[in-house]
């Protein structure tokens, strides 16, 4: 009861702000690329635990190659405004 009183006294509240290209991101990498990583190396392994480790594996894999990627965008020349 202590606690639900300090609560109602304090009015503040925290709010976080998530960029959308984040949550898409998740659920990019982590539902549909590990689902497929999942179902793509079962199919060929023929083994299950081959296919949950391809499973967690697999988003690592793709977060680690398009992070290389954006940097590797940031240091590509421009060309000069009109």
């Amino acid at each position: 009861m202590l606690k639900r009183a300090r609560a109602a006294r304090n009015k503040e509240f925290t709010v976080y702000v998530i960029p959308a290209w984040k949550w898409k991101e998740f659920i990019a990498f982590e539902l549909i690329g590990g689902t497929a990583f999942y179902l793509l190396c079962r199919k060929t392994a023929n083994s299950e635990l081959f296919g949950i480790a391809a499973n967690i594996a697999g988003p690592q894999m793709l977060k680690y190659v398009m992070a290389a990627y954006r940097i590797n965008t940031k240091n590509v020349p421009q060309f000069p405004p009109d």
